[in-house]
């Protein structure tokens, strides 16, 4: 509880309960508190922070517009009125309000934060590089404005720069989730599977909210891998097919078909195995039921293993032609379906 007119306060409790994310709590405090003093700027900006924290961006908006007609130049509520102006998707009109809030407060790191992201946001790249190296220069200690860098640099095509951004970030604050889930990114742009792989899982582990992102991007990863696995089973098949016809009728593979033939299949059970070591039991099967594209790339592989060694081991050339003729249909069928599904 606080005193009546106890603005101080209020915020105080309200900032906790808000921390905790316990919103609802957090909005009855400064509600209470307004009841008293219905025009009080500082309560409405605050009452609108809580707002956008609970993703009620209509009423954080007409609060933190509230704060404005109150006090027309208080920079925190010019800055959470851009913040929920852009989650409504008034783009422009949010980045109007980032930069008087910049003007406003020239000194505040936060504001400077707001306005770069807005600026990356509308395709502004390099001025919002300018932006956030100032606020660093307010504030070296920030990580979330190291990784709105390290963001920053990504788009304009500097990958190591901003690996290198996302790691400071990480020497500063080493829970930060979006840089280590950012770095994972950039390692999957690099074909950098396993570690874009251990980005990823790790910033699930450290912030559930970007467990849907984390499991959307390890999806991308996984059929980008997965679709290896296609194009191998469709080598397998054509090695089977191209080795069976080169001996005569009636007769059997040579030990060198055979040879070849197992190379290809151990190749893709030691790839399968790759695979199921990078990415744990338990988000492969929580993958697999959300994209089924991929499911059917799984059952490929899986199912290419064991009919490539029934075609070293078999008898004469029916058994392999068979084999060969069913991998590769399979391997064209499921890579039609992937293309057109998606996965």
């Amino acid at each position: 509880m606080t005193a009546a007119g106890d603005t101080d306060g209020a915020v105080a409790l309200a900032t906790a309960y808000a921390d905790a994310r316990n919103h609802a709590r957090a909005e009855q405090v400064l509600r209470d508190a307004l009841v008293t003093s219905p025009d009080n700027a500082v309560l409405l900006a605050n009452l609108a922070r809580v707002q956008v924290l609970a993703k009620q961006y209509d009423a954080a908006a007409r609060n933190a517009h509230a704060a404005l007609a109150v006090s027309p130049e208080y920079g925190f509520a010019i800055r959470i009125y851009a913040i929920a102006l852009d989650a409504m998707g008034w783009v422009d009109q949010a980045l109007y309000m980032a930069w008087r809030g910049v003007a406003q407060q020239p000194h505040d790191r936060v504001a400077h934060f707001v306005y770069a992201e807005l600026l990356l946001k509308v395709g502004r790249p390099q001025d919002a590089l300018v932006v956030v190296g100032e606020a660093l220069r307010l504030d070296p200690t920030s990580a979330d404005s190291h990784v709105l860098r390290g963001q920053i640099l990504a788009r304009l095509g500097m990958s190591e720069e901003s690996t290198a951004a996302y790691e400071e970030a990480l020497q500063l604050d080493p829970t930060n989730a979006s840089a280590v889930h950012n770095i994972g990114v950039n390692r999957l742009a690099r074909s950098k599977w396993s570690a874009a792989m251990s980005g990823f899982l790790g910033a699930a582990r450290l912030d559930p909210d970007l467990g849907d992102l984390a499991r959307r991007n390890i999806g991308i990863a996984l059929a980008r891998l997965l679709r290896f696995g296609t194009v191998g089973v469709l080598a397998l098949g054509w090695l089977i097919l191209v080795s069976t016809p080169a001996v005569g009728q009636g007769a059997t593979l040579t030990v060198g078909h055979r040879i070849s033939i197992g190379v290809g299949t151990l190749a893709l059970a030691v790839y399968a195995g790759w695979l199921s070591r990078v990415v744990p039991t338990r988000t492969w099967r929580s993958t697999l039921r959300a994209q089924h594209t991929l499911a059917l790339r799984v059952g490929l592989l899986a199912c290419a293993i064991p009919l490539g060694l029934v075609a070293v081991f078999g008898d004469g050339l029916t058994v392999p032609g068979v084999v060969g003729t069913a991998l590769v249909l399979a391997a064209v069928v499921v890579a039609v379906i992937g293309r057109f599904a998606g996965g």
